[in-house]
């Protein structure tokens, strides 16, 4: 994997927002900045079509900060938020979708979203964190750490979602109904159930969303699931970014790269390493609830939170969906990546 940008490549890996920079003729990548997560801003992209509409990925969170980065930015090319038509979101997590909303109202644009994802989207709002509420007992989770995140969620409403209603919804294939480009829809669902990467087929660039990233592995699962699996689905989008190997790819955080191939064959060894440790943790006590299995495992940002009073859902939602995808018979002759 070889970083495109030495200047997006430092700040990654060396803290601070950089500035916009151009990716080709008309198209450009924007830091936009995301508060409260050690991954300080999301990298949006804009595109100018000859007529002067405006195109923008991934607009970012929903807050001042940001609409007036994206103001700033499009003065720069002699545009305003009124010039913006469309707004395509690869997944609908704060810091991608947030700002969608306020763009539309700003300037009419039309919001493209993957089909799932409005499925995902719309089953949220109808659930919510009761959802997640009603599993805690068939987790096992302790009486007193059940209470402590039912007091939790009561008071700060659960999950972090948006609710929006895109104006154009996309499946895998479609072309991207965008000003002068050649867009593509790469379903990819993993991360979210129906996040999409969009492919520019005329400049050979994959725009992957929170899909493969450079610096970090997504989390899987986060959002109201539509009766499949997360791994097994991510497992299966890895595989379909073939055809992508030899492009560059611009991804919702940290820098532009190539080398798609070892990416995602370094992400898929991750999660199969992960759902091997889930899978032993059970070998180890056939009748482990998943609050046990998922007190045992060593990976990922402190597992042994999930015993706390006061943890989030978390831990246990990972774990089931390692769990189950194991039990399934997931890890049995998995084809390469």
């Amino acid at each position: 994997m070889h970083p495109i940008s030495a200047q997006r490549h430092q700040a990654a890996t060396t803290g601070g927002i950089p500035e916009p920079e151009p990716i080709d003729d008309g198209l450009w990548s924007v830091p936009l900045p995301m508060p409260g997560s050690f991954l300080t801003y999301t990298l949006g992209v804009v595109h100018r079509a000859a007529s002067g509409a405006v195109t923008v990925i991934d607009p970012g969170w929903d807050s001042d900060a940001v609409i007036s980065a994206l103001d700033a930015f499009l003065a720069t090319i002699d545009r305003r938020l009124a010039d913006v038509r469309t707004v395509v979101v690869t997944h609908a997590h704060p810091d991608h979708i947030g700002s969608a909303g306020r763009l539309r109202s700003a300037s009419g644009a039309g919001v493209v979203l993957g089909r799932r994802e409005q499925a995902s989207i719309d089953a949220a709002g109808a659930g919510g964190a009761a959802d997640q509420l009603a599993s805690l007992e068939a987790w096992g989770v302790p009486d007193a750490a059940a209470r402590a995140l039912r007091e939790r969620m009561a008071e700060h409403g659960g999950p972090n979602r948006i609710a929006l209603t895109a104006d154009i919804l996309v499946d895998d294939g479609d072309q991207i109904p965008v000003d002068g480009l050649r867009w593509r829809t790469v379903l990819t669902p993993g991360h979210t159930p129906g996040h999409i990467c969009i492919a520019d087929e005329e400049r050979r660039i994959l725009f992957s969303g929170d899909h493969i990233l450079p610096t970090v592995y997504p989390g899987l699962g986060l959002g109201a699931q539509l009766g499949t699996n997360p791994l097994a689905d991510y497992l299966r989008s890895l595989r379909a970014l073939a055809p992508y190997d030899e492009w560059d790819v611009a991804p919702g955080h940290g820098y532009r790269f190539r080398g798609l191939g070892d990416r995602r064959r370094s992400a898929a060894a991750h999660a199969l390493r992960r759902a091997r440790e889930v899978a032993a943790a059970i070998a180890a006590e056939a009748h482990a609830t998943t609050w046990d299995v998922a007190s045992r495992l060593t990976w990922s940002a402190g597992w042994s939170s999930s015993r706390a009073a006061g943890c989030s859902a978390r831990p246990c939602l990972q774990t089931d969906m390692y769990r189950s995808f194991v039990e399934a018979g997931g890890l049995d002759d998995q084809p390469a990546v």
